[in-house]
């Protein structure tokens, strides 16, 4: 069925005429040439050592990409130009910390917790829950944005960024929380070598998208390491207990556990088709705030085909003995909402942390404030999708079958 785009606010349509006005939708105006936006990235941090070379490959592709697929208007430019550019000059100040401070990349990262699933699964919310722990360490957005110098002023800076988001397309507020002190993903540090789910959610970027989905991905996670020490230097906390978050880890358990052996992943389950819609509609908002051309079937087929392939191949990755199954727990979604002290309770003992009182009491807290400030919500359904029901359960059933995930459509 047809996808009814919610409205923009009216600077961003005035902004998009703009550039119809000049004909090119802003191209004359907004580079996108990969030598240009590393020429600005350079000249603004008075740096020119990007650390590993890794990085450029994935970065002109994500560019070309871009430039041959997205259809981007003038404001969808010039947030585009934005995201690249502020990634590349943070890189830059890092390599340069590196460069000063060899000993940032010695420290250990010591075994972390990391959430992942499915979107829209309840990944954010117990990435939150876990972040009440103040013995836990949650990356902040700002704090993957702007890691160096540290300066906790960046906060206001991205929040000033969201807010930007969420006046283009005002219904993006009731579809997924930011703020530049919330706990954030990992998409945000695979982000830095250029090949990152992040892109693909922003933009449409489907050559760039199937050619990331064939190369090996280690570099990310070796960046990844380098990402949480240099936080870890910067705030001279060391022993940090990180605890991150990201749907893109199903992808890669291998390399994650090649990177942290000691880490802890908590997996989140719910019904692949309950959650489809709701990712398609947050996807085609987002690609809708930068351009306007976005075709809605043809990403719920990319989201439900996606999920099908992912979490069979998870089932079958973790039942081939390859990863250390005590090292991984599994929390349905049902579960999570009707008891998460509950559920957090269960993790900790069988990871042999201690549940304080003051984390319950954290925890008590932040689902009281969580409670009281929900006043919006995301409204969608399979039915929109346009999907054929029956279809797509025979292709998901396995995986539900095979985690006690129930359907909920």
């Amino acid at each position: 069925m047809p996808w009814d785009p919610p409205p923009r606010s009216r600077w961003t349509e005035r902004m998009i005429a703009l550039g119809r006005g000049l004909g090119d939708d802003g191209r004359s105006v907004v580079s996108l040439a990969p030598d240009d936006v590393v020429q600005a990235a350079t000249a603004t941090t008075g740096l020119d050592d990007f650390g590993d070379g890794w990085w450029e490959e994935p970065f002109r592709r994500l560019c070309g990409s871009i430039e041959q697929e997205a259809r981007l208007h003038l404001p969808g430019r010039l947030r585009a130009r934005g995201e690249l550019q502020l990634i590349l000059q943070n890189r830059l100040r890092m390599a340069e910390l590196w460069r000063r401070q060899p000993a940032v990349l010695e420290q250990p990262v010591a075994a972390p917790i990391v959430v992942t699933g499915l979107g829209r699964s309840g990944t954010t919310f117990l990435h939150e829950l876990l972040a009440c722990d103040p013995a836990n360490r949650p990356p902040l957005l700002w704090e993957l944005l702007h890691s160096v110098p540290y300066d906790d002023a960046w906060g206001d800076v991205c929040d000033a960024e969201i807010k930007l988001m969420d006046e283009m397309v005002p219904a993006f507020t009731a579809m997924h929380e930011n703020g530049g002190r919330l706990p954030t993903e990992c998409i945000f540090i695979f982000a830095h070598q250029f090949s990152s789910d992040l892109y693909t959610g922003l933009f449409n970027v489907a050559n760039y998208t199937v050619w990331r989905s064939g190369i090996d991905q280690s570099p990310i996670y070796d960046w990844h390491k380098k990402h949480l020490q240099t936080l870890q230097w910067v705030t001279g906390a060391q022993t940090t207990r990180w605890v991150v978050k990201a749907p893109s880890h199903l992808s890669h358990l291998p390399l994650l556990f090649a990177t942290y052996p000691d880490a802890r992943v908590v997996m989140t389950h719910r019904d692949p088709l309950r959650v489809v819609g709701s990712l398609s509609d947050l996807l085609a908002t987002l690609h809708y705030m930068h351009s306007d051309h976005v075709d809605y079937q043809v990403l719920a087929e990319f989201v439900a085909m996606g999920h099908a392939l992912q979490m069979n191949h998870v089932a079958a990755e973790r039942d081939s003995g390859d990863l250390p199954l005590q090292q991984i727990a599994d929390v349905v979604y049902k579960d999570l909402v009707r008891d998460p002290t509950g559920v957090i309770a269960r993790l900790y003992e069988s990871w042999g942390l201690p549940f304080t009182d003051a984390y319950r009491a954290a925890l008590t807290a932040y689902l009281a404030a969580r409670h009281n400030e929900r006043t919006s919500s995301h409204d969608y359904s399979f039915a929109d999708t346009g999907l054929d029901l029956a279809e797509q359960r025979a292709l998901v059933r396995p995986y539900q079958e095979r985690f006690g995930v129930p359907s909920e459509v």
